[in-house]
């Protein structure tokens, strides 16, 4: 446990990834604004479906631009690309100011969403650059909880500064934090990958990393998986709980603050197993909790549960995510996070929709399902652990201090 705190030590005392860390930071908190910020926009400026639009629009683009950014990345300066990234994102939310049409939030959206994929990128290439590779966990564990600040902390501020002085100041906010993003990450160094970049198509790329194919399947089931049981909590409020929107908010309350306990604490105990069995353990140890949700009785004892799930599975992106940059040597590692990056963006929609789909049937058998379902997927890297373990070391950058 103690070994697994000093790495967060090592992380955070490393400035090159603690310029990083906190600029993503800043710059999560204030897409969160955004996010309200938008949703209100266009909900007072037309519907639900205009809404549903925009959002599409903004989550589109990463299926073509992740691959393009991952290969940018291995030419060129990280450092560069993420503050040209940041400072034209937060351009384009200045242009929103005033009172836009629904075509020109649009637009705003795609640019941004296509933009936003260098920074998302930026994470699989550049922390094995700048830590060394007995932090990588601990480094992407530190990345895991700027997602979960973000949720916790970003909607309800935007949410009272919003209802108290309009969606500029929202909008305004995000702009800044990029500003604050871009600013940081010029300050990085200049670090590259130490041989020429992959030339073969990002795909083609992906798919000579046995390893890297197994992860990602595993990254893309999760989010499958966690699209459907993000669905689960308000049609289990209503179908099971027979209770309103309070419930709902509980058990979302309580998934945030299980998971950002569990990115913290969480971590070191999985670092405690055999690298081996990290993976397949992060997966399943969930879903005994999950299938116990039909029993639970009340609202409390569902929030236990569900806190209890999500403490478990919160590690699950360090760990992957740790593995996969270990998988990948580091001439090829932005191509194939790039390609790997449009492969999963499918995920969370698709498992969405299944989700729908499946607790319109009786809950309660959906829940187990969905809970079985975990323990499948807890299969796919113990079935592929001869290619994990043969996966070449991808970590040979120097550690900037």
């Amino acid at each position: 446990m103690r070994s697994g705190f000093q790495g967060y030590l090592n992380a955070v005392r490393n400035p090159a990834f603690r310029r990083f860390w906190l600029g993503l930071m800043v710059s999560r908190c204030g897409s969160a604004f955004t996010v309200v910020a938008l949703s209100w926009l266009v909900l007072d400026l037309a519907g639900p479906r205009e809404l549903g639009l925009v959002l599409l629009c903004a989550g589109l683009p990463v299926l073509v631009c992740g691959p393009i950014a991952g290969r940018l990345l291995d030419r060129f300066p990280v450092r560069r690309l993420l503050f040209w990234d940041n400072t034209t994102r937060a351009l384009l939310l200045l242009t929103l100011l005033g009172r836009p049409g629904v075509a020109h939030l649009c637009v705003v959206a795609a640019l941004s969403g296509a933009l936003a994929a260098v920074s998302e990128v930026s994470e699989g290439v550049l922390v094995p650059r700048l830590v060394p590779d007995e932090d990588l966990e601990a480094a992407n564990s530190l990345l895991s909880v700027n997602w979960e600040l973000a949720h916790v902390l970003g909607p309800p501020t935007a949410g009272f500064l919003i209802a108290r002085t309009g969606t500029g100041t929202a909008l305004v906010a995000d702009a800044a934090s990029f500003a604050v993003m871009g600013w940081l990450s010029w300050r990085l160094p200049d670090v590259r990958a130490t041989t020429a970049p992959e030339r073969r198509p990002a795909f083609a790329t992906l798919a000579r990393f046995p390893a890297a194919v197994v992860l990602t399947a595993c990254a893309t089931g999760f989010l499958f998986l966690s699209g459907a049981t993000d669905l689960l909590y308000p049609v289990y409020a209503r179908n099971v709980l027979h209770d309103d929107a309070t419930a709902f908010g509980v058990l979302l309350g309580a998934a945030g603050t299980g998971g950002l306990c569990g990115v913290l604490f969480g971590l070191p105990l999985y670092l405690r197993l055999p690298a081996h069995t990290r993976l397949p353990v992060v997966i399943a140890s969930g879903a005994p909790f999950l299938a116990c949700l039909p029993w639970a009785g009340t609202l409390w004892a569902a929030a236990v549960l569900v806190a209890a799930a999500s403490f478990l599975w919160a590690p699950f992106y360090a760990v992957e995510r740790s593995s996969f940059q270990r998988a990948v040597p580091g001439e090829a590692r932005g191509a194939v996070t790039g390609a790997r990056s449009a492969v999963c963006a499918v995920g969370f929609p698709l498992g969405s929709a299944a989700g729908g789909a499946l607790f319109g049937t009786s809950t309660p058998a959906a829940v187990v399902v969905l809970a079985a379902a975990y323990v499948v997927l807890a299969t796919v890297p113990l079935l592929g652990r001869r290619a994990l373990r043969a996966s070449p070391a991808g970590h040979a950058s120097p550690t900037p201090r």
